[in-house]
C-alpha cells in the first residue's frame, strides 16, 4: 500500500503489471487526480468501453455481476470503477463481489474506491481477496503540518515561484483543504504566469475571492443566512467554480457533525472531535452551533445528496450539479435560519 502519488501511478501505470487497483481514502483532489490518471491510461490503451458502479444501500450486486458478466462476452477491453462511498458491503454483496473477482478479465482495468477503511471491513473475505490482487493506493489528507511543503511541490509543477510568506499565507486561508489550495495555486499560475509571485499579489488574489469563497458558502449555509447563502452560491457560478469545491467544503464540516449526532462523546470532548476533523478558530464556533439545528437525519440526507452531487460533477451521473447544489445549500440554510428562531 502506497500514499498517493501522481508520477509514481504512472509509472507503475507503465510496467503494465497489473489491472485492478484500490483506492482508499476519499481526500477531493487526490482522488481526482487518481481516477483522472487511470481513464488517461486507458483511453491511451484502447480500453474502449466504461462502466461505472456506485454501491449505496439499494444497489444490486447481483444485476451488476450478470452486467458484468454479459459485457464481458464482447472482445474490447474495459475500464470498470466501483465506487464504495460507505466502505461497507453486506454478506449477500460480498458474495457476488468475491465472483466478480473471481471471474474478472485481465484484458479489463478495474478500480475499486472506498473511503478510509475500518478495522471490521479489512477483516472480511471480500476485501482481504481484492487487497491480495490490487495494487492500492491510500489517498490521505495532508495533515495541517505538511501543507507548506505540498504547496512549494506543486507551485513547482505550475511553474510558479512563491516566497515563504506566500506559502503560509495560502495555507492559512485553505484550512487544510487540498482541493481549495490546488484551485488557488492554478489561478495564480493563469494569472502570472512563468513568473515570482510577490506576497503582496498573492494576498490581493486571496482578498478577491475571500467574500466569496465555498469555506465562507458553508458558513453561511450553516448559520441560516440565506441572503448571503444565494449570493455567493450567484457569484461562484459567475466564476466558473465547480460545484466539487462546494460539496467538498460542506462534506469537510458535515460528515464530523453527523459522527457527533450518531456517536457516543461522554470520554471524548466536541471540541476534541472537531479539532482531530481541523474544525477550529471561528468555524468550530459556527459549527457547534449549527449541530442544534440539524439532525441526524438532516445531516444524512445531506451527505447523501452530496455525494450524488459529485457523481454529477465528474459525469458519472445525469443531472444539473448547480442546479441541486443550490437546492441544497439553500435547503440547509433555511432549516437554520428556522430554527435559529425557534
Amino acid at each position: 500500500m502506497v500514499a498517493f502519488d501522481s508520477e509514481a501511478l504512472k509509472k507503475e501505470l507503465q510496467k503494465n503489471q497489473g489491472s485492478k487497483f484500490l483506492l482508499l481514502g476519499d481526500e477531493a483532489l487526490s482522488r481526482k487526480e487518481a481516477f483522472d490518471i487511470l481513464r488517461q491510461f486507458a483511453k491511451e490503451h484502447s480500453y474502449l468501453e466504461k462502466l461505472s458502479f456506485n454501491v449505496d444501500r439499494y444497489f444490486k450486486w447481483d444485476q451488476c455481476a450478470s452486467s458484468l458478466s454479459s459485457q464481458g462476452l464482447f472482445s474490447q477491453k474495459r475500464i470498470i470503477e466501483i465506487v464504495i462511498p460507505s466502505g461497507k458491503i453486506n454478506e449477500e454483496g460480498g458474495e457476488f463481489f468475491y465472483e466478480i473477482l473471481q471471474n474478472f478479465s485481465q484484458d479489463d482495468l478495474l478500480i475499486v474506491q472506498l473511503p478510509q477503511t475500518e478495522k471490521e471491513t479489512k477483516q472480511q473475505k471480500w476485501f482481504k481477496d481484492l487487497e491480495k490482487i490490487a495494487y492500492t493506493i491510500r489517498l490521505d489528507e495532508i495533515k495541517p503540518a505538511e501543507i507548506p511543503s505540498w504547496l512549494k511541490k506543486r507551485a513547482l509543477l505550475l511553474s510558479i515561484t512563491l516566497d515563504e510568506e506566500s506559502i503560509q499565507l495560502i495555507s492559512h486561508f485553505v484550512h487544510g483543504n487540498m482541493l481549495a489550495a490546488d484551485q488557488e495555486l492554478n489561478k495564480l499560475a493563469l494569472l502570472f504566469p512563468n513568473q515570482p509571485i510577490s506576497y503582496e499579489k498573492v494576498s490581493q488574489s486571496i482578498s478577491n475571492v475571500s467574500r466569496y469563497d465555498a469555506f465562507e458558502l458553508t458558513e453561511y449555509v450553516l448559520i441560516g443566512d440565506q441572503m448571503k447563502t444565494l449570493s455567493t452560491l450567484n457569484f461562484l457560478k459567475e466564476e466558473g467554480q465547480n460545484p466539487i469545491s462546494i460539496t467538498s467544503s460542506l462534506s469537510w464540516v458535515l460528515k464530523p457533525m453527523l459522527e457527533i449526532k450518531e456517536l457516543d462523546f461522554r470520554s471524548q470532548s466536541l471540541e476534541s472531535h472537531l479539532t482531530k476533523s481541523r474544525i477550529f478558530g471561528d468555524k468550530l464556533i459556527y459549527v457547534r452551533k449549527a449541530l442544534s439545528f440539524f439532525s441526524a437525519k438532516h445531516l444524512r440526507a445531506a451527505i447523501q445528496k452530496l455525494s450524488e452531487i459529485d457523481k454529477i460533477s465528474k459525469g458519472v451521473s445525469h443531472g444539473d450539479a448547480w442546479l441541486e447544489t443550490d437546492r441544497l445549500c439553500l435547503g440547509l440554510a433555511k432549516i437554520a435560519s428556522r430554527s435559529r428562531k425557534i
